[in-house]
């Protein structure tokens, strides 16, 4: 019986040592130029969005406003329309504008010491905090992003594959 008691402990140590916790490290595209739909309660829009380094830009694609570009560069927020074309500072406008949450999403994961992303069916979510509120990204598990939504809101942004 002696013998038994320290086996069935390593084999329990053995047992317990193989499981831990797994974390997901999945590569965030930062850059990218890519179709999405925004959507706002019943409204929506189709527009392109091109986010690099420094910036993103929304090209509008369908309603009234189609061919109108704003981009937000974490301060100022320039539209341009046409022959029309103005900057404001960005940091006191309508924070639904689709350029201003893209920014500050990709912001908010780039700032992250340690991403923690959570594996669910067919890719990964992640969650955090912008000026409009908390976030919950979508990504697929080829890194592609799936969508944005800002929790406890009608908001949302679908990227278009």
């Amino acid at each position: 019986m002696k013998r038994v008691a320290p086996v069935f402990l390593i084999f329990l140590m053995l047992l317990f040592a193989g499981c831990k916790v797994k974390t997901y490290t999945p590569e965030i595209p930062y850059t990218f130029n890519q179709n999405v739909k925004v959507i706002l309660g019943d409204f929506s829009y189709d527009c392109r969005i091109c986010k690099t380094e420094k910036d993103v830009a929304v090209t509008v694609d369908s309603t009234s406003a189609k061919g109108m570009i704003m981009t937000y560069n974490g301060n100022k927020l320039a539209f341009s329309f046409a022959d029309y074309s103005y900057e404001i500072d960005g940091r006191n406008f309508e924070k639904r504008n689709p350029a201003i949450v893209i920014y500050e999403v990709f912001e908010y994961l780039n700032s992250v010491q340690q991403l923690d992303a959570k594996k669910i069916d067919n890719g990964f979510k992640y969650e955090g905090k912008i000026s409009l509120g908390d976030f919950i990204l979508i990504q697929n598990e080829d890194n592609s992003i799936k969508s944005i939504a800002i929790r406890n809101t009608d908001y949302r942004i679908d990227f278009v594959r």
